[in-house]
């Protein structure tokens, strides 16, 4: 048996991202753009020679769509979603306009009302060993979002 391999992908753009709103868990689909830059990275992961087993997400809109348009390009069908993919929860404050927030203050921001860092990486853990198990020996591509990613770096 092989071992297996993960990549780990986020979803395209919102018209949310696009404005620095919090998306969180609310189900913002998305943009044109965000399309595009699916089909891009579609184009560019199917140049690479690299082979993928199997293609899971995010059960937010966001996320699928991304696999969706990903796994034409690389020859792959949307195998399934976990529901512990789902972005960071930030609780009321979703939908909020961070624009005018720097970086630093933005993720203090979020830690303060927001599902907790450890939290956030417990959960990812679990779920990347979870998958792990399912797919033994197979690599396997993850459409997700980006504070669950961010906060895993480094730590599996």
């Amino acid at each position: 048996m092989t071992d297996s391999s993960l990549s780990l992908i986020r979803h395209g753009q919102t018209d949310w991202n696009f404005a620095r709103r919090l998306q969180g868990r609310t189900d913002i689909p998305l943009n044109s753009t965000g399309r595009e830059q699916a089909r891009e990275v579609g184009r560019e992961l199917a140049a690479s020679g690299e082979h993928w087993d199997v293609l899971v997400s995010s059960p937010l809109s966001r996320a699928r769509e991304t696999a969706v348009i990903i796994g034409e390009e690389v020859g792959l069908e949307l195998s399934r979603t976990y529901d512990d993919l789902i972005e960071r929860s930030f609780g009321e404050i979703e939908g909020y306009d961070c624009s005018h927030m720097t970086e630093e203050e933005r993720h203090a921001f979020m830690e303060q009302h927001g599902e907790h860092t450890a939290d956030l990486v417990a959960r990812g853990v679990a779920l990347l060993q979870q998958i792990l198990a399912d797919y033994p020996g197979q690599n396997v591509m993850i459409v997700s979002h980006g504070s669950l990613f961010v906060s895993l770096r480094g730590t599996f």
